[in-house]
């Protein structure tokens, strides 16, 4: 018997050669689904790019008469409640708010 034949590879390590890797099939995402997903849920689509809202029935009328469902776009969309829209844009609005009193006060500070 020869050296070679007396080591074997494990089953294992055989089934490791072998191995080839398939990336998992992702779920066909359309505008439609989208908007029923977004239905159901009672939430609105929120596109984090543009920062812009839209209710279900506006993102399904748009989607039907300009993009008609762009892969790309539709992957970054978001089905979110649109009270943290509120409240993210409240939240802006006070730092803004803060920011200009700050500013004013430096201002009638420098010309007393």
């Amino acid at each position: 018997m020869k050296p070679k034949e007396l080591i074997r590879k494990s089953e294992l390590e055989q089934k490791w050669e072998s191995y080839k890797y398939e990336e998992p099939v992702k779920p066909l995402v359309t505008y439609f689904t989208i908007y029923q997903a977004a239905k159901a849920a009672k939430h609105w689509i929120y596109d984090p790019e543009i920062k812009r809202w839209q209710t279900p029935e506006e993102f399904l009328e748009l989607e039907k008469r300009i993009s008609g469902g762009e892969p790309k776009r539709l992957e970054r969309l978001q089905i979110k409640d649109p009270v943290e829209g509120i409240n993210a844009a409240y939240e802006q609005l006070q730092s803004l708010k803060d920011r200009m009193e700050v500013f004013v006060k430096k201002v009638i500070e420098y010309y007393r």
